[in-house]
């Protein structure tokens, strides 16, 4: 009996053994799996942070670059403008000043003209603007060369650096010096405003100002003389609160530093989001060019911005996947027991994956609307800015209406320049938004007669000239299958094109035709223009890139780019060459228009075409 007993229990023994080993060996596989699952998703977290920071450095750039360019672009023009003045007076200034404090400049706290002096010469400049208008009691320090501060504009609320004398800060005196020196607006490095010392020490910000030389300028007296100079106070704080407080979102810290001069680099602003991270492979930096100095942009993620990625799907993803290891491991051994229950146990667990797959998907989806929404951000951008152009332009009309006949024509002139400068920005911004929705949205394929498209869009390019009219040549064109509108602005920006690209003094020719190929029609515009290098052909496509040779030449630089997204979009391609006849022939491909069901129609409906096109008169071959 004793030997039975044991027989009995040894397959026992052996089976449990058995299952122990099962479960060992499942546990390692699973967290194995787990692992490799827990890393694939960590590289791609990685790759998708890196993009991130990528993106936010390129808007970061983007906006301090495009701000401080603002500022410039501003203060040169002001500049120009008060070089007109025969005798700037400071009713003059304020008027010419007054648009500053409706600009929204983050940052900028005075605009000043200063003007040099000596020793001898400080009283009489005191008293020359004094009867000038300006309230300027000068204040003097020791110095070569006084630079004192004769009228200025307070866009702060504080008070002005009126009659001060900037001798006292070499900063300032260094821009100004090559502010003359190269005649363009400058550029200080980063110091504590004069205006700004007798603050308290926790209201004193890191500053800098731009110098713009002031020349005569027209039939004014001191035509081409320095008159001094225009200044504009910057606080570096307010400048990083008002431009890059909106992209940080509290996730990003940024920097900004003045590196023109090594050793000596100066901190101008610092904005943070929160607790660095400590990973310095998301750190990004990059220099910008400011007035002729250099400022380096960095950026460093925080915790925030970690966690607003998959962070949270990367743990949930590797917690769960060794919880079901572990429990795949207990499952083998309760079915020793129970196999029942291990069973259950095992849906439970590949039930708990599938909801993590889900979330990870859900994830995925909301970074895929994101990217969506960034990619609409820029339509949206120049769609909005229409609007106050149409407001400029309106204001501009009602102006020279109102100006009475014989007014200055230096006004006029002005408002002309405006009007030109308004257009182009329109012209701009339509171009952009004909470059955002031509490679998106749904087409409406219709049949196109591109014999009386071509012909309608002749007639309105040349319709209104009395002279110089382009030769513009075209035989019998098919019927395409596409969407019209869109097709139109292919074959009128290409025909634009062939007309306008023309030597100087020389009449456009231009040939339009069309060859089948297959299922596909080849219609091509040559001309006999300017040409396009073989090595540009391609680049020319691009958005706003534009060929050697037209510089000289009106245009945008997207023409061309919304030509090739239209022309994708209808599964078709683009390209130039070379034309024979000298100048360039752009090919492009649509599909063909599917067979008439009757011939007769067909012939009956081209012996009717053929009899208006011998009564269309010139222009057709």
């Amino acid at each position: 009996m004793a030997a039975d007993s044991a027989d009995l229990r040894t397959p026992r023994r052996v089976g449990r053994a058995g299952g122990v080993v099962l479960a060992g060996v499942l546990l390692v596989l699973g967290l194995f799996v787990t692992t490799l699952a827990a890393g694939a998703l960590a590289g791609t977290q990685r790759q998708q942070d890196e993009s991130r920071m990528d993106r936010s450095m390129e808007v970061a750039r983007a906006v301090v670059a495009g701000e401080a360019y603002r500022r410039v672009e501003l203060l040169g023009q002001l500049s120009a403008s008060v070089g007109t003045q025969r005798e700037l007076t400071a009713h003059d200034f304020n008027a010419l000043t007054h648009r500053f404090a409706y600009r929204g400049l983050p940052g900028v706290s005075e605009v000043g003209f200063v003007v040099p002096a000596t020793d001898d010469q400080v009283q009489g400049v005191q008293r020359l603007w004094r009867s000038r208008g300006s309230a300027v009691a000068v204040r003097p320090v020791p110095a070569d060369e006084h630079r004192l501060v004769v009228l200025s504009r307070s866009l702060d609320g504080l008070s002005s650096a009126l009659g001060a004398d900037l001798a006292a800060a070499p900063e300032p005196v260094t821009a100004m010096d090559a502010a003359r020196r190269t005649g363009q607006v400058t550029a200080s490095q980063v110091y504590v405003l004069l205006r700004d010392r007798p603050l308290a020490p926790s209201r004193r910000q890191p500053s800098f100002v731009l110098a713009a030389p002031v020349y005569g300028a027209g039939d004014v007296p001191d035509a081409g003389l320095l008159r001094g100079w225009l200044l504009m106070g910057v606080r570096g704080v307010d400048f990083m609160d008002g431009t890059l407080k909106q992209i940080a979102q509290g996730m990003i810290n940024v920097k900004l530093t003045d590196v023109s001069v090594p050793g000596q680099e100066r901190r101008l602003a610092e904005l943070r989001g929160g607790e660095p991270v400590g990973d310095t492979g998301l750190h990004r930096e990059t220099t910008i060019d400011v007035g002729g100095r250099q400022w380096k942009l960095e950026l460093q993620p925080t915790t925030g911005f970690l966690s607003a990625g998959g962070t949270r799907t990367y743990q949930a993803i590797m917690g769960s996947g060794v919880i079901a290891s572990l429990l795949l491991a207990g499952l083998v051994l309760v079915l020793v027991t129970s196999r029942d229950r291990a069973l259950a146990r095992v849906e439970q667990a590949t039930a708990a994956l599938q909801a993590d797959i889900v979330h990870r998907q859900h994830v995925e989806t909301h970074l895929r609307e994101r990217e969506a929404e960034l990619e609409r951000f820029a339509a949206v951008a120049a769609h909005d800015l229409k609007s106050p152009l149409t407001v400029i332009m309106g204001y501009c009309e009602l102006v020279e209406d109102t100006l009475a006949p014989g007014s200055d024509s230096q006004v006029t002139g002005w408002l002309g320049r405006v009007r030109t400068g308004t257009r182009r920005m329109q012209h701009l911004i339509d171009d952009l938004l004909a470059y955002a929705a031509a490679g998106d949205g749904s087409l409406e394929p219709a049949e196109i007669d591109l014999d009386t498209l071509v012909a309608d869009i002749v007639m309105e390019r040349t319709s209104h000239l009395d002279h110089d009219r382009p030769n513009i040549e075209f035989g019998r064109l098919p019927k395409v299958v596409a969407d019209p509108a869109r097709i139109r602005q292919v074959l009128d920006n290409l025909i634009g094109n062939a007309v306008k690209y023309v030597r100087h003094g020389t009449v456009a020719q231009v040939d339009i035709s069309a060859e089948r190929e297959g299922d596909m029609w080849r219609i091509a515009v040559a001309d006999h223009g300017i040409g396009i290098s073989a090595d540009q052909r391609e680049n020319v496509f691009a958005a706003f890139a534009r060929a050697r040779g037209s510089e000289g030449y009106p245009g945008t630089g997207l023409g061309l780019a919304i030509c090739r997204r239209i022309v994708n979009h209808h599964g078709g391609e683009i390209r130039v060459e070379e034309n024979p006849g000298g100048g360039s022939r752009f090919v492009f491909t649509l599909p063909v228009a599917p067979e008439p069901s009757s011939r007769g129609a067909e012939a009956e409906g081209g012996e009717d075409d053929r009899a208006e096109r011998s009564a269309s008169g010139s222009g057709r071959r």
